[in-house]
């Protein structure tokens, strides 16, 4: 588990866009347009210095082009992966197997899922309380607006609510099945299978491999 006193450092992009996605619901006016210009150029300037560390900045680009996903997207997964504690590429496989980066809002089952992640408000909420009870982070409660308008804010909601599965069930299979297949749907796969590797987990990690180009065999 994420220490409670560990440094945040990406939260400063993270409460800038949802400062913007949330005056964007709400006001509309040209004096939003003017903050907005500003704060994405505080925002830049932060992403221009960041450190990749683990990360190849040559696989941030092919992935941008692959994907036709801003690199400054990707540089705020990687952002959030540090701070989570995630594996390097974790979020992103995860977001690529469920929308391919795509900022897509739809009814699934009765509910809708949410933007790039495809997270549902339940489990939104769920996130919310492990990232600031668990994390002691300080970030927006989550509504329809936020989720569906701000995809950097539902990239921060699915990289705390990893961790939080991860914490869980310290398995990594059973946290990508709990996360596709919510907690109740992993033990109905256990029940019909036996184990956690739903196809959905096996992909996670083979992409996470391959956006690491570390060429692991998926077992």
């Amino acid at each position: 588990m994420i220490p409670k006193e560990k440094g945040n450092s990406y939260l400063v992009v993270a409460l800038a866009l949802i400062i913007v996605a949330t005056q964007a619901v709400f006001l509309g006016t040209a004096s939003f347009a003017e903050r907005r210009e500003k704060e994405s150029k505080t925002v830049q300037s932060y992403l221009e210095t960041m450190e990749y560390g683990d990360y190849s900045k040559d696989n941030i680009d092919i992935l941008a082009k692959k994907y036709n996903v801003e690199p400054e997207y990707l540089n705020y997964l990687v952002e959030v992966e540090k701070e989570f504690e995630l594996e390097p590429y974790e979020l992103m496989a995860l977001i690529a197997q469920e929308s391919e980066f795509r900022s897509i809002t739809h009814m699934d089952g009765g509910s809708l899922s949410y933007n790039t992640t495809q997270m549902k408000l339940p489990t939104a909420e769920t996130s919310h309380m492990a990232i600031t009870q668990y994390y002691n982070l300080d970030i927006a409660y989550p509504t329809h607006e936020l989720l569906a308008e701000d995809k950097y804010y539902a990239a921060l909601l699915a990289g705390g609510y990893l961790r939080y599965l991860h914490d869980t069930y310290k398995d990594r299979y059973e946290s990508y099945t709990a996360y596709r297949m919510g907690i109740s749907g992993r033990m109905v796969f256990y029940d019909q299978n036996g184990h956690f590797k739903s196809p959905y987990a096996l992909k996670i990690v083979e992409l996470t491999n391959s956006f690491s180009r570390e060429g692991i065999r998926v077992k």
